[in-house]
C-alpha cells in the first residue's frame, strides 16, 4: 500500500505499549504512595491514548481495564474512611476520564479502520487517484499514481501535483480553483510527464471535495492513462487515410456484403467507382442500376452464388455511368467468419477500365508483332514454299499433257483421261491449300477463335515444312494421340506457334553431323485434361541457364535472330490459357506446349 498522510498502522506496535506500561506504573506509584490530594489517576488517559495509537482494539480495551484496576487499587491502599467522600469524588473523576478517553480512542480506531478500508479500495483501482489541498500540494498518492507517473508516494507527498507531472491542460480549459468552485468538477484530456521523461496523455477528472458543512477542503483527481489508446487512434486514423489514398490510387474499393440480404457497405472509393454519392444507401439494387444490360445475368449469377454461400466470388463485368461512360470492374470476395447468425462477404471492387484498355492495346500490338513474325517466317520459308507450290503445278501441267495425248488418239482413252483430270484436281487443291495457309499466316486480321484440332494442326504444319525437312535431311517422327484433342483458340496464331517451334528445331540441327537429325512431334492428353504438344530435336540444345531466358524478348542464340519468336509464342500460348516451357533432351532440346481442352459451350 502506498503511504500517505491518511495511512494508519494496521497492527499493534510494541514500543508504544511498553512506554504506556512504564507510564502506568509511574502513575500508580505516584497515586498510591505520595500524599498528593489530586486526581493523579486522570493521567491514565495518556496510557490509553498511547495504547490506542498502536491501532489495536484489544490492547486499548485491556489498557483501559488495567488503568481502572490500578486506580481502584491505589484508592484502596491510600485512602481511609475519613477521606472517603473526597477520594471517591477524585476517583470517580479519574474513572470518568478513563471511560471518555477509552470511548474516544475506540471511536477513533473505528474511524481509522473505515478510512483504511477506503484507502485500500482506492489502491485497488488501476486509475491514478491523487488528493491535493486547496493550494495544489499532494496529500494522497495511491498505487495507481505510483505506477502511472513513476513517483513513490513519500517523494510525491507535499509536492505540487501539476509541477511534479509537468501538467499541460488544453488551452483555455485550466481547472482553476475558481472554476472548480463554480462548476464543482472538470473533465478532459491532459498531457503529463512520467518521472523518466515520457510524455503521457491522461483522461482526467478533477472534483472539489467538501466537508459535511459544504466547505471545500481538498481537490481529488482521477487519471486514466490513454496514451496507447490515443496513439492507436492516431495510427488507425493514419492507416485509414493511407488505405483511402491507396484505394484511390489503385482504384480499388472495399465492399461488405451480407449473404442473407441485399444490404452492403462500401468504402469511399467504391462509391466513386459506382458513381454514387456517399449519402446514398449501399445495396445490391444500386449495383444492378449501374450494371451494363448485357452483363446483368452475370452479376445476378454472382448474387446467387453469394446467397448459396460459395466460399469465393470472382467476376468481371461492365458498368454504365449516369453520363454514359462504360467502366470495366472486377469484384472478388471471400466468405468471412460468421458473426452471430449472419454470413458476410468481404471483398474488393476494382476499376480495371484502364487495364482492359491497356490489354486491348497490348493485344493489338502483339497481333501486329505476330503478323510481322509470321511474315518473317514465311519469308524464311520462301524457297520451300515455292517448291511446295511448284510441285503440284508441275504435276498439273504433266497431267494436262497426258489428257491431251489420251484424247488425241484415234481411239480416245476416256478412262485414262478422267484419271489424269482427277489427279489434276487433287494437285490443284493441294496447291490451293498451301497458298491458303501461307495467305492466312501473312494476313493482318483480328484473332478469330474457333475449334482447333491439335492433331490436324500438327499435320498441316508438318506438311508445310515437309520440303524444308527433306532438304535439310531431317527425319520426322510423329506420335499423335488417338483423339483429335480439340482446343478453343485462333487457328492462325496456334499454327504460328507450332511452325515457329518446328522451324527452330530444324534450324537447330543444321550443323549436326555426328548423329541423325531427328524431329519428333507428339501429342497427348494430360491428367489435367489439357492437350500437350511436344517438339523434340537432336540439335545442340541450350545451356541450363537459358531455359527461361530463351522466352524473353530480344534474347536469341542465333547469329541473325532478333529474339522475338519464342517470346511471341509464349504470349500467344498464355493468351489461350496455356503454358509453354523448354527442357533439355540431351542431345537437343524439347519444347512443351499445353492448352486447355475446349469446354462445352465454347465456339
Amino acid at each position: 500500500m502506498a503511504p500517505s498522510t491518511l495511512d494508519l498502522a494496521a497492527g499493534a506496535a510494541p514500543l508504544p505499549i511498553v512506554l504506556a506500561g512504564l507510564i502506568a506504573v509511574a502513575i500508580f506509584l505516584v497515586d498510591a504512595f505520595t500524599p498528593y490530594q489530586i486526581a493523579v489517576a486522570v493521567l491514565y488517559v495518556l496510557v490509553v491514548q498511547l495504547v490506542a495509537a498502536s491501532g489495536s482494539y484489544r490492547a486499548t480495551a485491556a489498557a483501559s481495564i488495567i488503568c481502572v484496576a490500578l486506580t481502584l487499587v491505589a484508592y484502596m491502599l491510600v485512602h481511609d474512611l475519613e477521606q472517603m467522600w473526597g477520594a471517591i469524588g477524585r476517583c470517580m473523576v479519574s474513572l470518568l476520564a478513563l471511560a471518555a478517553a477509552t470511548a474516544l480512542s475506540l471511536r477513533h480506531l473505528r474511524t481509522a479502520d473505515r478510512l483504511h478500508e477506503q484507502i485500500q479500495l482506492l489502491n485497488l483501482s488501476h486509475d491514478a487517484i491523487v488528493i491535493c489541498d486547496l493550494k495544489g500540494a499532494i496529500t494522497f498518492w495511491n498505487d495507481g499514481a505510483e505506477a502511472l507517473y513513476g513517483w513513490r508516494a513519500p517523494l510525491a507527498l507535499g509536492k505540487s501535483f501539476h509541477a511534479l507531472t509537468d501538467t499541460r491542460f488544453p488551452p483555455g480549459r485550466e481547472p482553476g480553483i475558481e472554476r472548480l468552485l463554480a462548476e464543482g468538477m472538470w473533465e478532459g484530456e491532459v498531457q503529463r510527464r512520467h518521472r523518466d521523461g515520457r510524455a503521457l496523455i491522461v483522461a482526467s477528472r478533477i472534483a472539489l471535495w467538501r466537508d459535511g458543512r459544504g466547505r471545500p477542503i481538498a481537490i481529488m483527481a482521477t487519471n486514466n492513462d490513454i496514451t496507447e489508446r490515443r496513439r492507436t487512434e492516431i495510427e488507425l486514423a493514419r492507416s485509414e487515410a493511407f488505405l483511402a489514398d491507396a484505394q484511390r490510387l489503385s482504384r480499388t474499393g472495399s465492399v461488405l456484403r451480407y449473404a442473407d440480404s441485399t444490404e452492403m457497405e462500401w468504402s469511399v472509393e467504391s462509391y466513386r467507382i459506382l458513381g454514387y454519392g456517399t449519402d446514398e444507401t449501399p445495396s445490391f439494387e444500386r449495383v444492378l442500376e449501374r450494371t451494363h444490360p448485357e452483363d446483368l445475368e452475370l452479376v445476378k449469377g454472382m448474387d446467387a452464388a453469394i446467397r448459396h454461400g460459395e466460399p469465393f466470388i470472382d467476376g468481371k463485368h461492365r458498368l454504365v455511368m449516369a453520363d454514359g461512360e462504360i467502366k470495366h470492374v472486377r469484384f472478388v470476395a471471400r466468405l468471412n467468419a460468421r458473426h452471430g447468425k449472419r454470413s458476410e462477404y468481404v471483398g474488393a471492387l476494382m476499376d480495371i477500365t484502364s487495364a482492359v484498355a491497356a490489354q486491348e492495346a497490348l493485344q493489338r500490338s502483339m497481333a501486329e508483332l505476330a503478323h510481322v513474325s509470321r511474315l518473317t517466317t514465311v519469308g524464311g520459308l520462301a524457297t520451300t514454299i515455292a517448291h511446295e507450290v511448284t510441285q503440284p503445278l508441275a504435276a498439273i501441267v504433266t497431267c494436262g499433257d497426258s489428257v491431251a495425248r489420251w484424247l488425241d488418239r484415234p481411239d480416245p482413252n476416256v478412262a485414262e483421261a478422267r484419271q489424269s483430270v482427277e489427279q489434276m484436281i487433287r494437285d490443284a487443291r493441294r496447291a490451293s491449300d498451301i497458298v491458303k495457309h501461307i495467305r492466312s499466316m501473312a494476313q493482318r486480321r483480328e484473332p478469330q477463335w474457333a475449334c482447333v484440332r491439335i492433331n490436324a494442326l500438327v499435320r498441316d504444319a508438318l506438311s508445310l515444312l515437309g520440303r524444308e525437312c527433306a532438304s535439310r535431311q531431317v527425319q520426322v517422327e510423329t506420335q499423335l494421340d488417338a483423339a483429335e484433342l480439340p482446343v478453343h483458340g485462333d487457328p492462325v496464331q496456334l499454327q504460328q506457334v507450332l511452325v515457329n517451334l518446328l522451324v527452330n528445331a530444324v534450324q537447330a540441327m543444321a550443323e549436326v553431323v555426328a548423329r541423325p537429325r531427328v524431329l519428333r512431334v507428339s501429342t497427348a492428353l494430360t491428367e489435367g485434361q489439357r492437350a500437350r504438344i511436344v517438339v523434340t530435336d537432336t540439335g545442340h540444345g541450350f545451356a541450363d541457364g537459358d531455359v527461361e531466358r530463351i522466352f524473353r524478348a530480344f534474347y536469341t542464340t542465333k547469329e541473325n535472330g532478333v529474339g522475338m519468336g519464342l517470346s511471341i509464342c509464349r504470349s500467344i500460348v498464355e493468351a489461350h490459357g496455356g503454358q509453354i516451357w523448354a527442357t533439355s533432351a540431351k542431345p537437343g532440346a524439347r519444347f512443351h506446349v499445353e492448352l486447355p481442352l475446349m469446354r462445352e459451350g465454347e465456339s
